[in-house]
């Protein structure tokens, strides 16, 4: 695998755990990547994914009073990849998601961003931006 296997590519974080948070934004930045974020909120996740294009993302499920599912869809739509960290359950993922990479916590973040630069095209497409589809 390549010293950068997200060279050049925007990467969102969505988790709510600062600690956690700095680490994935860390091993994202020592893969090549950009992080967009951290940002702990669906509002903000939205707010930044108008604002920036993207190439890929790492969702917590599980924020404070909300889960990142709307993020998620908003993703598959734009058919951006991304990788689900959290506690919850397979069993709980609800069925559009239930193929998508899922990595319990605790992870390692090298393997999470492995799994991700798997899914990240080259980033070559046009400006995706989510406000084209929550417009």
């Amino acid at each position: 695998m390549s010293s950068a296997p997200l060279q050049g590519a925007a990467i969102l974080i969505v988790e709510d755990e600062a600690p956690i948070a700095l680490n994935l934004a860390a091993a994202v930045q020592r893969a090549g990547g950009t992080v967009i974020g951290p940002v702990a909120t669906v509002a903000a996740a939205q707010d930044a994914m108008a604002d920036n294009r993207l190439d890929g993302a790492l969702l917590d499920i599980r924020l404070k009073n909300e889960t990142s599912f709307p993020i998620a869809d908003v993703l598959a739509v734009l058919d951006i990849p991304f990788v689900f960290v959290s506690g919850l359950s397979s069993a709980l993922m609800p069925y559009p998601h239930r193929e998508r990479p899922l990595f319990d916590k605790p992870y390692q973040a090298e393997e999470v961003i492995a799994a991700l630069a798997g899914l990240v095209k080259a980033p070559q497409r046009p400006d995706h931006r989510a406000s084209d589809v929550l417009a």
